[in-house]
């Protein structure tokens, strides 16, 4: 049976993202997805404000995906931001702007709300149900490492290692040379390193969610466009994470952004998020992750639904 159609909007530091899905049987049942690269975020770490432009651009697509909810008959439509908004000293008028073009409440979560929804987006797949699991979502502003099972988190850290904010930190030279990509990856060590520490990691497997990793996926099959079906529980080995991320950062900017698999606009943040995965399984001696499209936008879904454990 199929119940009121909702529909959820993840506002992160570089996309935002739309999920439109009703319950069937007890399940969450995606009906519509899309993403638009809106960098609500740009140069927020380094100014601590969300830039006028980029609160124009990223209020109007959210209109645009609440005017398409509302198309397909959304009940409602909960909208979260995350990393970027968090940290902004003019947070304010970013909500403002949404509320008047958009017509929606924004909810600002925190980094242990974000990562326990993703963990519980990423569980709604059913394929994954009892594995004892390590999740990773690496996003524009932040990264988030959980551990759970069943829907569960047991442990959970959200981390300053999103791709825009290494990026505009450690990101000057084209291509990228080799002290930028060591400076980036002992960044990355020194940020991970105390999470992992803690976190039982025997017998987990690991989980990767977020643009960063269903690019990797698409860029391994030089896919000409975005394919859930095609992305969704795809594997990916360490290595082959690590030949793609020497292999992009060789690359001029100009040409990464013709690379198959790779939109336009995330080439330039891409080594940068990749750089925190390969970094991440080697300090836990992962050699394979699977890819999962299922992130926050599911878990808020899920917990409205009243489907979480």
């Amino acid at each position: 049976m199929t119940t009121n159609r909702l529909a959820a909007i993840d506002i992160g530091t570089n996309t935002i993202k739309l999920l439109v899905a009703a319950t069937e049987d007890g399940a969450l049942a995606a009906l519509h997805e899309d993403s638009q690269t809106t960098r609500l975020g740009e140069n927020v770490s380094a100014t601590k404000r969300l830039a006028p432009e980029a609160i124009e651009r990223t209020a109007a697509g959210i209109a645009a995906f609440a005017a398409r909810a509302r198309e397909m008959g959304a009940t409602a439509i909960f909208a979260v931001s995350t990393s970027g908004a968090r940290e902004a000293g003019n947070t304010g008028q970013f909500l403002a702007r949404v509320r008047e073009v958009a017509g929606l409440e924004v909810e600002i979560i925190s980094g242990e709300r974000e990562a326990e929804l993703i963990f519980a987006g990423v569980s709604t797949d059913a394929s994954i149900r009892g594995q004892r699991l390590l999740v990773m979502d690496v996003g524009g502003g932040s990264g988030e490492l959980i551990v759970g099972q069943n829907g569960r988190a047991e442990d959970r850290v959200c981390l300053p290692v999103g791709a825009v904010r290494l990026t505009e930190r450690f990101v000057r030279g084209d291509p990228i040379p080799d002290d930028e990509l060591e400076s980036l990856r002992a960044h990355a060590r020194e940020c991970l390193q105390p999470a992992l520490a803690r976190f039982p990691l025997d017998g987990r497997i690991m989980i990767g969610t977020g643009g960063t990793v269903t690019t990797a996926a698409a860029i391994d099959q030089s896919l000409a466009r975005f394919s859930v079906e095609k992305i969704n529980r795809y594997s990916l080995t360490r290595q082959r994470l690590a030949g793609m991320l020497e292999r992009l950062r060789r690359l001029p900017l100009a040409e990464r952004r013709n690379v198959p698999g790779l939109p336009p606009k995330r080439a330039d943040i891409i080594v940068a998020g990749l750089v925190v995965y390969v970094v991440a399984m080697e300090m836990a001696g992962i050699e394979r992750l699977t890819v999962s499209t299922r992130g926050l936008r599911f878990g808020l879904l899920a917990e409205k639904c009243g489907l979480l454990p």
